[in-house]
Parts: structure tokens; C-alpha cells; sequence
């Protein structure tokens, strides 16, 4: 799985886009978070493997598993998505240090009811390793459909 992570193949951005809308597939690892009884996407996340997303701790915190739904391969909140894939929640896992108040340790994991098959549209991203090096100035992405 290593090899297919951070891959983007139908990623056609070259230069900050300032908020305009991705082409279908440009972040095949951009998941939507939704609660069942609420219409509409509440958070982000990001596909890791094919059973789970790294999200917000935050986002997480007051809600059940099965509360959950996940959508992968999705391009726009409004409309048909061609190529996505819905998933519900079996497990969410909260850093134990996270704190509500200041927000530290704002991070979650979700584990998929079932896995997802990685096409053009859903892939993982790649997580760094413990001897990753970032180097100054070091270019870098934001995805989702928040402000």
C-alpha cells in the first residue's frame, strides 16, 4: 500500500488555486465526515488506509460511532458525486490526551465498517515517519469544503 499512497493521478493543480473548486479525483484522499441525523457534511478527514480516516478529535468527541457516515471519491457537497463511496463508522479512537478546552491533541482516528477498493478517485495519502525531514520553506495543501 506504501506505493499507491500520495498519488494523485487525475490532480491537475499546479499553483494555490485560492479556494476555487478541485477537479474530480485531485485529492483522492479528502473524506467527508457526516452525522446521520444531520444533513449535510459536519467535518474532514483523510483516508490513511483503506479502513481509516485521520480527522479532528473535536469533530468526534460528543457523538457514537454508529452516528457516523463517511464519504470517499467526493468532489462537491451539492450534487451527484460520480465517483464516491459511502462508508458507516465502526470504531472512533480519540487521542486519550486530547483536551476540549485548549485543543491539544486534536486528533482522531475512524475506522470504516467495511474497507474501500483504492481507484483514480480514493487513495490514501502518505503519513510521515518518525525520521521525516521538512525543510523551510516546504510547500504544502489544504483541502476540504470548510472556511
Amino acid at each position: 500500500m506504501a506505493l499507491d499512497c500520495g498519488k494523485a493521478p487525475l490532480n491537475t493543480v499546479s499553483e494555490n488555486t485560492n479556494g476555487t473548486d478541485a477537479t474530480a479525483g485531485a485529492w483522492p484522499w479528502q473524506a467527508s465526515l457526516h452525522l446521520s441525523f444531520v444533513d449535510g457534511h459536519v467535518c474532514g478527514g483523510t483516508l490513511i488506509t483503506n479502513q481509516w480516516i485521520l480527522t479532528a478529535a473535536h469533530c468526534l468527541q460528543k457523538h457514537i460511532s454508529c452516528a457516523w457516515v463517511v464519504y470517499l471519491g467526493r468532489q462537491s457537497q451539492n450534487g451527484a458525486n460520480k465517483y464516491e463511496v459511502k462508508r458507516s463508522v465502526s470504531e472512533i479512537i480519540i487521542h486519550p490526551q486530547y483536551n476540549d478546552t485548549t485543543l491539544d491533541n486534536d486528533i482522531a482516528l475512524v475506522k470504516l465498517q467495511s474497507p474501500v477498493t483504492f481507484s483514480d478517485h480514493i487513495r490514501p495519502i502518505c503519513l510521515a515517519s518518525n525520521s521525516s525531514q521538512f525543510y523551510n520553506p516546504a510547500s504544502c495543501w489544504v483541502t476540504g469544503w470548510g472556511t
